[in-house]
């Protein structure tokens, strides 16, 4: 925990660092970071589905299994999974650090909004431990707003926007500001919650370059931050209040970099690096 608390601090040096840094294998210095928020070249675009997995935390009915009579009410806590999602980003490459003829160290910059919507939040647990869904259902629906940064390590057509290579890939680590809206569906009882919260994740990106560059991207954050907390019984739907938490997102996106025709670098028939004339491209 003390390394995630300090990561803020890595990154705030990191972009100090990026306006003096330089690529020693190419024709160019890097240049300050918020200008490649002016150079579409390196911009993607992404849409995808978000697997959210969460926690419930509050009263629960308990019935007896066989047959099924009301027993009274328990408090626990339960895992769940919200319903499949959709979300959609805007993101930037920042490169700092050179490490190869086509790869680099850089950093990532995105805008990220999912909504998905936690199901079946009123179920009632059965003596014989298993839970069984409400007849009448309570769900919650949460919109994320998200600002993901991190640093990557690039290889590839997108490293040096060159459209000579066929292939890229990217692995990156970084944290996830985040703002999360949250509110029961057609339940007026209860204001809506605001959770932000602050976690880590994880992505790899796969790509290749067809006159555009396209990529998948799989990205997986984990931490808890609490959505939403309803103090009181929803009339007729539960027994006593309740919480619900997210602890960790799969998300899987098509990632399309639509200014790729610009790139610099001539097209795949071309063996010769387009930064040195001398050097023939391996």
């Amino acid at each position: 925990m003390d390394f995630i608390k300090k990561l803020p601090v890595l990154f705030a040096l990191a972009f100090l660092g990026i306006p003096n840094c330089s690529f020693a294998q190419y024709h160019y210095d890097c240049d300050p970071f918020f200008s490649y928020f002016k150079d579409p070249k390196r911009w993607d675009f992404s849409m995808g589905v978000v697997a959210p997995f969460g926690q419930f935390d509050g009263v629960t009915q308990l019935n007896s299994s066989n047959p099924t009579s009301f027993r009274g009410d328990t408090t626990m806590k339960r895992n769940m999974m919200a319903q499949m999602g959709f979300g959609g980003a805007i993101g930037v490459f920042a490169p700092f650090k050179g490490t190869g003829h086509i790869s680099y160290w850089g950093m990532d910059v995105q805008i990220m909004v999912n909504e998905y919507i936690w199901q079946n939040l009123n179920q009632t647990y059965g003596t014989d431990g298993s839970f069984k869904n409400n007849p009448v259902p309570l769900s919650a629906n949460t919109l994320q707003l998200a600002i993901p940064l991190g640093v990557s390590y690039k290889v590839g057509c997108d490293a040096i926007l060159s459209k000579r290579l066929p292939l890229c890939a990217a692995f990156g680590l970084g944290i996830i500001p985040q703002l999360n809206y949250t509110n029961l569906e057609s339940i007026n009882q209860f204001n809506a919650g605001y959770g932000f919260g602050v976690t880590p994740y994880a992505k790899m990106d796969l790509g290749f370059f067809a006159g555009i560059c396209w990529k998948v991207r799989f990205m997986y954050t984990y931490g808890k931050v609490n959505l939403f907390d309803a103090n009181a019984a929803v009339p007729k739907l539960t027994d006593g209040p309740f919480s619900i938490a997210s602890t960790s997102n799969l998300m899987v996106s098509l990632v399309i970099m639509p200014f790729a025709g610009q790139w610099p670098e001539t097209a795949w028939w071309n063996t010769y690096d387009t930064y040195n004339k001398h050097d023939r491209f391996n």
